[in-house]
């Protein structure tokens, strides 16, 4: 994503997403990117993310892939008669995996900066609306500060990424 980053949304692609008749030729070229991730979302069982913290949030291209993908009709429905609560994921069944680094440390819950963290919180919240059951996020530290602490880090990281890999590969994941 980073070589070649999504669209951000426009006027003319909210409007074709929100047309209720056929859409012309430019519309369905305007909405193409969206239906080509929203296709790839679809089909798989396990999604893979992995995005810096940058300014104690995701980087811009990651939150343009979101907007992309998350669609009404396509993987939200929206009704009315649900009340206050009229958004319901589409999907369901996958399983999502976040790899974050950020440069500083302590964003875990309960950790000394877990309410600066707009990251994990954000992509979590969001996804549900991919069909994400189960969320697993893994991250490297102190990647500001270069040290020791971060090499640790980076290995802690690295070895939980193995272990997650083969829980996710092992035939009885599917039964969690």
């Amino acid at each position: 994503m980073a070589l070649a980053p999504p669209d951000f949304i426009s006027v003319d692609w909210i409007a074709a997403c929100f047309k209720k008749t056929e859409l012309s030729d430019e519309e369905a070229k305007v909405l193409a990117l969206s239906d080509e991730l929203i296709d790839e979302v679809a089909s798989a069982d396990v999604i893979v993310i992995s995005a810096p913290m940058y300014n104690y949030g995701m980087p811009a291209a990651l939150k343009a892939w979101f907007d992309q993908v998350i669609r009404i009709n396509k993987t939200f429905s929206f009704d009315l008669a649900r009340g206050d609560c009229p958004i319901e994921p589409i999907f369901g069944g996958k399983t999502l995996v976040l790899l974050s680094s950020c440069g500083e440390s302590g964003f875990e819950p309960g950790g000394a900066q877990a309410h600066k963290d707009h990251l994990v919180a954000h992509i979590k919240l969001l996804s549900r609306y991919l069909g994400a059951n189960r969320f697993f996020h893994i991250v490297a530290e102190y990647q500001e500060f270069g040290d020791e602490r971060h090499q640790k880090s980076v290995a802690e990281a690295l070895k939980k990424a193995e272990l997650l890999a083969a829980e996710l590969a092992s035939p009885l994941a599917a039964w969690r």
